[in-house]
């Protein structure tokens, strides 16, 4: 049996009563309950002893995080501004503790910094109250890091400054986009991950250093990747079970090496590497789709990097289109071929990547000199 809170139970009666009397008590009903509750705190960390990693854990049910550094100077290691805006029918005279349990602020040194906000579920019921919650974390530069933001319902995006350092970095949604914007020489010690259940993600990121794995992730949405001048330490991994991936690259560097997966279940997959610099590794690669196109743009200007692309479909064919000189030969049918680089096999590093559609064709345009 399902309890209604007291307030969402007169709610039903007074909504029955205006279905027999009309309109009019309806009218009554949203003026006299209409209402607008506004509630903004801020919280503040700085600790007595700094530690060499500060961790900091944000959590809301609902709303918007928004992740930056300070851009005066401040005393403070982490400040959290919370901004939070019901309104709607039955509002009037209720407070912010008939929303939400209280707000867990845990600050103490030499621990995990934690945010929590959590919602109380039934009060949303009545269908008829709308909220605006955002909360704004703003970090310290020259601290390092540990960061793990998560919120069910809402967007979540973080921009670091040139020269961050970061250690294991966290940016989860279950329902809302989620973003990285990675400045000039941003170094992340541990693994990144970004991931949403329903929503785009996106990462752009400028020489910056992936020491660890790097995972980003959505069920259903777009994937968004773009890299210039960037090195990567470990696992590359971009998925997505429905909705399409674009992957960019401009001169990457990898420190040994590495295996990365870009995979959709259906949606298309646009991959543009332009490689020349050494890549200083071996890089084994899979793009997949189930249902959808894959489209290859690679380019390199040095006989030390080579690249190899083995392609397979069942519905659907496969080419290679030569961009300038070309420098690559194809062997193989329309559904199955391989396109080599004529410099592959004495390449120092190299490029291998499988592509691999059941329904849609698969594009490689290159030019490798």
């Amino acid at each position: 049996m399902i309890y209604l809170k007291k307030s969402n139970r007169i709610l039903l009666i007074i909504i029955a009563v205006c279905i027999v009397s009309g309109g009019t008590a309806f009218g009554v009903l949203m003026f006299t309950s209409w209402s607008v509750l506004p509630y903004e705190n801020t919280y503040y960390y700085k600790p007595e002893t700094a530690s060499q990693i500060e961790r900091i854990n944000i959590n809301s049910d609902i709303g918007s995080i928004q992740v930056k550094y300070n851009e005066t100077p401040t005393d403070y290691y982490a400040q959290i501004d919370l901004d939070i805006q019901i309104k709607g029918i039955l509002v009037e005279g209720k407070s912010l503790n008939d929303f939400f349990y209280p707000i867990i602020w845990q600050n103490e040194s030499g621990k995990v910094i934690s945010f929590i906000l959590d919602a109380k579920a039934s009060t949303w019921l009545t269908g008829s109250i709308s909220q605006r919650v955002k909360i704004n974390l703003t970090l310290r530069t020259g601290v390092i890091y540990d960061i793990n933001t998560l919120t069910s319902t809402g967007s979540i995006s973080m921009v670091t400054p040139s020269n961050s350092i970061l250690n294991n970095t966290k940016i989860s949604t279950s329902t809302g986009s989620v973003s990285l914007n990675a400045g000039n020489s941003t170094v992340f010690l541990g693994d990144v991950t970004i991931s949403t259940s329903t929503g785009s993600a996106a990462l752009t990121a400028i020489h910056t250093n992936f020491t660890h794995d790097l995972v980003i992730s959505t069920s259903t949405g777009s994937l968004s990747l773009s890299f210039s001048n960037c090195a990567i330490g470990k696992r590359f991994i971009g998925t997505v079970s429905t909705g399409s991936i674009s992957f960019n690259s401009f001169d990457m560097k990898y420190t040994v090496d590495n295996p990365w997966l870009l995979k959709t279940s259906t949606g298309s997959i646009s991959v543009n590497i332009m490689q020349y610099t050494e890549i200083e590794a071996n890089v084994t690669g899979s793009i997949q789709t189930s249902t959808g196109s894959i489209n290859v743009f690679y380019r390199d200007n040095l006989a030390s990097v080579g690249a190899e692309f083995t392609g397979s479909t069942s519905t659907g064919s496969i080419d290679y289109i030569p961009v300038g000189t070309g420098g690559f030969i194809e062997t193989g049918s329309s559904t199955s071929k391989i396109i080599t680089s004529n410099d592959y096999d004495s390449a120092i590093s190299k490029y291998t990547f499988s592509l691999s559609t059941s329904t849609g064709s698969i594009d490689v345009n290159g030019e490798s000199l």
